[in-house]
């Protein structure tokens, strides 16, 4: 693992009133079984899988910290009641740690862990539907989905309850929303989440033509996107094509065809993260936020975030996310990979690639 790497992770995840959650996939029990296979023969991949058995141990046995009502989108960093919700929040972090390690060594500590930490949120937080805050608690959406069979039934009927309220609210938005910026694609992946574990096609379905919908009306031919020009910022480009390109991911054959699927404007997933390559590459530099025509961009930047400084240059290694998951479908964004870890590994530089190639089975 790259120091670089690992220093600018940890510099993101300390920002004050900030959080930023390791991407889980939800994978099915043969991909499970292929990666623990991986993890066992391959050197480049168990590497990953020490790394990840590292980071788990202190999580092992630790109680959960929910909270009733999370207080993020909307409020800036330095606001008292976001940086409380993020101390909850935390425990996010640790879910995706935690179910990493489970998904590699199918450890029962990591799984009673889980457990108590689905149960205690979906027994605590009360929903409302706003696709930012809930958003966060994506992971625990992963992990039931993951663990569902080591649940007692009584259990699961509560959780399952808990997650179809969270579908109805979420479907209402991806139905008749019209802002269709990164918020939206937020929406979808909640909705498409709740979906597999309920075996609600009809949800998995509404996801797939939201994101078309989207694609149509806030992805351009020059790649760029309506989050891009709204608010002069590559950082919420990247966010909203995310949970696509994961959707898209978990769709099988259909989300191949979804990845480079153009609307009749020309937009397409494709585009919009070539958009973002040289960037990640250096080859082209752009400062940030200068034209952004949100409020609360500007309130962040008077805070003193400097996240948000208005002309802070694009940092680079920003993009990783982005482009670890698109090369899934696109084989030749590996330089990009590459160039931003300084891991010439040939076949899993990242956690995320090691994912990439599992999921490939079945």
């Amino acid at each position: 693992m790259n120091l670089f790497f690992i220093v600018f992770v940890i510099h993101v995840q300390a920002q004050i009133g900030e959080l930023e959650i390791p991407l889980v996939i939800p994978l099915k029990p043969v991909q499970i079984e292929k990666l623990r296979e991986v993890a066992s023969t391959y050197s480049e991949a168990k590497m990953f899988a020490d790394l990840v058995t590292q980071e788990a141990q202190p999580f092992l046995g630790t109680k959960p910290n929910p909270i009733k009502a999370i207080h993020y989108e909307g409020f800036v960093h330095t606001d008292p009641q976001r940086i409380e919700s993020v101390t909850h929040l935390q425990d996010m972090a640790r879910v995706s740690c935690l179910l990493k390690y489970w998904m590699i060594s199918g450890d029962l500590r990591a799984e009673e862990t889980l457990k108590q930490y689905i149960l205690a949120w979906i027994q605590t937080y009360q929903l409302t539907g706003n696709d930012v805050n809930e958003n966060k608690l994506y992971p625990l959406l992963v992990a039931y989905y993951t663990i569902r069979d080591s649940f007692l039934a009584e259990d699961c009927l509560v959780v399952e309850r808990w997650i179809q309220n969270l579908g109805a609210l979420h479907e209402d938005s991806v139905k008749n929303s019209n802002h269709l910026t990164n918020r939206y694609s937020k929406h979808l992946r909640l909705l498409a989440i709740a979906g597999m574990i309920l075996g609600k096609q009809d949800w998995v379905v509404a996801s797939y033509e939201g994101i078309k919908r989207f694609i149509s009306n806030s992805l351009y031919e020059d790649g760029s996107s309506l989050d891009f020009r709204r608010r002069d910022t590559l950082t919420y480009h990247a966010s909203s094509l995310i949970p696509l390109i994961e959707l898209a991911f978990l769709l099988g054959k259909q989300g191949n065809a979804l990845y480079t699927w153009s609307s009749i404007k020309g937009g397409s997933l494709k585009k919009s993260v070539d958009f973002v390559v040289p960037y990640a590459m250096g080859e082209k530099t752009r400062q940030e936020w200068v034209h952004s025509e949100v409020a609360l961009d500007h309130r962040r930047a008077e805070e003193g975030i400097e996240e948000y400084r208005i002309g802070r240059y694009y940092e680079p290694a920003s993009a990783l996310a982005l482009m670890e998951l698109a090369v899934f479908f696109d084989p030749s964004l590996m330089r990009v990979v590459h160039h931003l870890t300084h891991n010439k590994a040939e076949l899993y530089p990242t956690w995320q690639t090691l994912i990439n190639e599992v999921a490939r089975v079945n």
